[in-house]
């Protein structure tokens, strides 16, 4: 018990305190890329646009694996995490304590990627404008955690995709921390550490975009 208030006190700190790794070019032009983060209150994802199909193809994914009309696919939403979780986890509702033991006794880890329609900034949707350098440089930190590209046999139903991953789900090294691991690549200040969804959105409500 000690132990599991000890780690949620360490998260909310560290996650409020900002990760400085230099300045980054943040103003947004003609030439930037918008990606976004998304959080459900448990959960986060990096949802990269489409760009006429040439994110799949950097990622070495093909859209053709997906049961959508790509036509109306504008962002595809990545994220990392326990496959235990991320399979039997629709809300927050669905967690019991046989989920989450599962999950944090180093759960085999996924790759998820899902397909969304326009995104825009609001509640738990945070806006990044980044250079083409910034986002080629995103991409291949986002590709390096596929261990395969065969889609496996499971969905949650949304023409949603698992992969096989690196890794192994842990207390701390949580689909949170992975997603800020991933922002702080790119030089996108957000906690030291970021294990629960309230931790990353500390600094998520610090620097993303305004409009």
């Amino acid at each position: 018990m000690f132990g599991a208030v000890f780690l949620l006190i360490a998260a909310l700190l560290l996650g409020a305190l900002p990760f400085t790794s230099g300045d980054r070019d943040s103003a947004a032009t003609d030439d930037t890329i918008r990606i976004y983060v998304l959080s459900n209150g448990f959960h986060s994802d990096i949802a990269l646009p489409r760009l006429d199909g040439a994110t799949m193809q950097k990622l070495s994914l093909s859209e053709a694996d997906y049961p959508v009309n790509i036509d109306d696919v504008r962002y595809w939403a990545v994220g990392w995490g326990s496959k235990t979780a991320y399979t039997s986890l629709l809300a927050i509702s669905d967690l019991s304590f046989g989920i989450a033991t599962k999950a944090l006794a180093f759960d085999e880890a996924v790759m998820y990627v899902t397909p969304f329609g326009q995104l825009s900034a609001g509640p738990r949707v945070y806006a990044f404008d980044l250079s083409q350098t910034e986002y080629d440089l995103l991409i291949s930190a986002l590709s390096e955690w596929f261990l395969s590209r065969t889609p496996q046999d499971v969905t949650q139903g949304f023409g949603d995709r698992f992969y096989a991953a690196k890794g192994r789900f842990s207390p701390w090294m949580t689909c949170n921390s992975w997603t800020g691991q991933r922002l702080r690549q790119i030089r996108i200040n957000v906690g030291v550490w970021t294990p629960i969804s309230q931790s990353l959105e500390f600094g998520l409500q610090r620097v993303a975009s305004k409009s």
